[in-house]
């Protein structure tokens, strides 16, 4: 799988790609991943063995964001969300790619993979109530906020308030 848009190349990670990753490890707002900064190697096997099965319904699935030069942008992807069990698109910007539609770019190239390969009724998108410009990139790719709920997130033992969108093709 390999998606380019007009600036961005959206691709699987490969192992070379581990100093690349471990950048995206130290996002301040995605807390699970930052987790992982000691065990960054096996955090990225882990996804890089994920693409074998390709698995967004029961699995996750997560792509590297890159511009056309090669340099990591970030992440994107699509897979089971722990509580709602409902296939959910997920991504992050390092913060000096933040403000430029890298973001809107992405989750929309993703999503339009996502209903051209998998026979799902729809996808969603969870964001933090106070993250005001996640929810603006959901809003842009046309996903449409249902409702606010409280969600734990599993590998810190916190709730959280999240807006829970629903992109229905």
């Amino acid at each position: 799988m390999r998606i380019e848009t007009d600036r961005l190349i959206i691709r699987p990670f490969i192992y070379d790609d581990l100093p690349a990753f471990k950048k995206l490890l130290d996002i301040p707002e995605v807390t699970g991943w930052g987790m992982q900064k000691d065990r960054a190697e096996d955090f990225l096997n882990w996804y890089i063995t994920n693409y074998d099965n390709m698995d967004i319904i029961a699995g996750i699935v997560c792509f590297g964001v890159f511009d056309k030069s090669g340099n990591v942008l970030g992440a994107v992807g699509a897979g089971e969300h722990d509580d709602l069990h409902e296939t959910e698109i997920f991504y992050n910007l390092l913060p000096e790619a933040r403000g430029n539609g890298y973001a809107t770019e992405a989750v929309k190239a993703v999503t339009n993979w996502v209903f051209a390969n998998y026979h799902i009724p729809y996808i969603i998108g969870t964001v933090k109530t106070d993250n005001i410009p996640s929810q603006r990139v959901l809003e842009h790719c046309g996903y449409q906020y249902v409702e606010n709920i409280t969600l734990l997130v599993h590998i810190e033992g916190k709730s959280y308030d999240f807006k829970y969108y629903r992109y229905n093709p």
